[in-house]
């Protein structure tokens, strides 16, 4: 046979291969989802060759999600000069403290109209904390008629409502609210895994959502925190401050730049019934990856509720 053309032959075979590989998956586990390259920024992954990415092995293979136990993220609004945030924020932890494999905190640096003076930055505390996402968040739920978020401090849990309120600011409602979450029915399930490449500061997440409860009618969204665990910088106190004031848990942002994330449409459910959605993410540079986590919780889009929440390392 001509040259030529065997090694022509040889190219389309390979390249039908590769289609092939692609279209063909097993949907049981996903290893390759219908939505899996579409949108994402290949420009982050080392080379930019998203085939070299799958062939690698750092697009995950699911397995049954066994987990049957609902998670609780608690959303603590806070603000560096708010003299009476860090007590209640010292509580929050107390509680976190019990549970740590199941509760999280995220601090919101965000007063119930966004930006206030308890979150500015001036001369004497200089360090921002706040992010627009934050800020909206904050907003949205200071804005809802008849809100008691009304000041900092102020906490959401799993945005579960008692007596007709979200937010919550004593003790014991947050204590209550998070242990009736604990011990209710999942009804949602997550898996996810990520990939971060210090080259290029590329962060790949790819999550699996499963509906376990096929009685809720009400969309739901899937969002992602990206958190920075620790930070010093002056905090207010009564009748003082403090210079070196550990900051945890503290939101940057959401790493798709939505504050209550994506709808969980038909474009990400596969054939086996779950959701996908994978995002490609370039870490800011202020940002050590050492020093961050993502928070992942899906909820329902008309009520609030966050029916589970789970925790990634970016390293």
């Amino acid at each position: 046979m001509n040259p030529y053309l065997t090694n022509n032959l040889f190219k389309f075979t390979w390249l039908i291969a590769v289609i092939w590989s692609f279209t063909s998956c097993d949907k049981t586990v996903n290893a390759y989802p219908k939505t899996g390259s579409s949108g994402l920024d290949w420009s982050l992954y080392p080379g930019g060759d998203s085939l070299d990415y799958l062939s690698q092995g750092y697009w995950p293979t699911f397995n049954p999600n066994t987990n049957t136990l609902r998670n609780v993220l608690i959303e603590d609004f806070t603000g560096h000069q708010c003299a009476n945030c860090p007590a209640s924020t010292s509580n929050m932890e107390s509680l976190i403290a019990t549970n740590p494999s199941r509760i999280f905190g995220v601090g919101i640096h965000s007063g119930p109209t966004g930006l206030t003076t308890f979150q500015m930055t001036s001369s004497d505390f200089p360090t921002v904390l706040y992010c627009n996402e934050g800020l909206e968040i904050g907003n949205f739920f200071g804005s809802i008629p008849g809100s008691a978020f009304v000041g900092n401090p102020s906490f959401c849990v799993n945005r579960v409502q008692a007596g007709g309120q979200f937010n919550s600011n004593a003790g014991p409602a947050i204590t209550d609210k998070t242990n009736n979450c604990l011990s209710s029915t999942l009804k949602v399930n997550i898996q996810a895994a990520s990939n971060y490449f210090a080259s290029t500061r590329g962060l790949f997440l790819h999550t699996e959502v499963d509906k376990i409860d096929q009685t809720l009618t009400n969309e739901l969204g899937i969002a992602v925190y990206l958190i920075e665990d620790s930070l010093i910088a002056k905090q207010q106190l009564v009748g003082t401050y403090d210079n070196n004031y550990v900051h945890r848990d503290i939101l940057r942002g959401c790493i798709d730049g939505s504050a209550f994330g994506k709808t969980l449409t038909a474009d990400y459910l596969d054939a086996n019934g779950k959701y996908y959605v994978n995002y490609a993410y370039r870490l800011p540079d202020q940002y050590n990856p050492d020093n961050m986590h993502l928070v992942i919780y899906v909820y329902d889009k008309t009520t609030y509720e966050i029916y589970q929440v789970i925790k990634e390392h970016l390293n």
